[in-house]
């Protein structure tokens, strides 16, 4: 008889268990700040405004001609500055590739900020895609 008592409570007892999520090891877990969502969404599907070539060092006249020409239609424009290189076999090499683009990177935002525009509206990101690698800079 107790065989099947068991058997009778066992559909009662089954919606009670649950199986373990997220919400069992981190009931409040940490979300991603909505500033860097919205600001990495910001300029998704757009195209460049320059692409510069890894090693160029005489950019400043271009980026400077593009942020006026930029800031004549929209004087608040945001720019992004992205170091950008094609993915590789392992991450330590796709790492090692964005670090070798990062002064670059570095500089163009920095002229970017010297031809007026306020630093708060200048990022610089660095993510891994395309065929070639480069400095892109995007406009908002």
């Amino acid at each position: 008889m107790r065989p099947r008592f068991a058997l009778l409570l066992l559909p009662l007892a089954l919606p009670a268990c649950s199986l373990p999520g997220r919400e069992t090891f981190a009931p409040m877990p940490a979300g991603a700040d909505t500033q860097s969502i919205a600001a990495t969404q910001a300029f998704a599907g757009r195209l460049p405004l320059i692409s510069i070539l890894p090693g160029t060092t005489d950019f400043a006249g271009p980026v400077a001609d593009a942020v006026k020409q930029a800031r004549a239609i929209k004087p608040d424009a945001a720019f992004n500055v992205e170091a950008q290189a094609p993915q590789s076999g392992t991450p330590d090499a796709n790492a090692q590739t964005l670090s070798e683009l990062a002064p670059t990177a570095s500089a163009v935002a920095k002229a970017i900020i010297a031809d007026g525009v306020d630093a708060s509206r200048v990022t610089l990101t660095a993510k891994t895609a395309g065929l070639d690698a480069s400095i892109l800079v995007y406009v908002k």
